[in-house]
């Protein structure tokens, strides 16, 4: 299997694992099966462009802006998804259906700015972790 497959199964089991933690301890209702699948296809997307991009390969001295802004696009991508099924698919009000945090008062920009940063944090975590687990060395 090519190393660039590696990481981004890593990447994507480990950013499903830990928003699975971040749900079941700090938001109520958790979420379904379908979104964890969703989380999982997107983050192996996401982070099989990000391993595979020239940024990443041939400029090693900017991953340290490639990983975070990937993690940042996949957090965006996912909110969009979100959105529409809450809108197109269970046809609920916007932002009634997603689940609250636990200590955080929905509907304020904190709300917002820290679902944003939390999921795209594990993203980023999940790049670190293929990272120190699978060697560049054969992308």
């Amino acid at each position: 299997m090519q190393p660039i497959v590696k990481k981004s199964l890593v990447t994507a089991a480990v950013t499903v694992v830990i928003d699975y933690t971040f749900h079941y301890f700090l938001t109520n209702p958790m979420e379904t099966l379908t979104y964890f699948v969703v989380k999982f296809m997107l983050s192996f997307i996401i982070a099989s462009a990000m391993f595979g991009s020239y940024e990443y390969i041939v400029k090693p001295e900017r991953r340290k802006f490639t990983i975070p802004i990937s993690g940042l696009v996949f957090s965006t991508l996912m909110s969009t998804y979100y959105r529409a099924w809450e809108l197109f698919e269970a046809r609920v009000p916007f932002g009634s259906r997603a689940p609250n945090i636990i200590g955080l008062v929905r509907g304020t920009v904190l709300f917002v700015g820290a679902w944003w940063f939390a999921h795209a944090s594990f993203f980023i975590i999940g790049v670190l972790v293929a990272n120190r687990l699978i060697s560049d060395d054969k992308i």
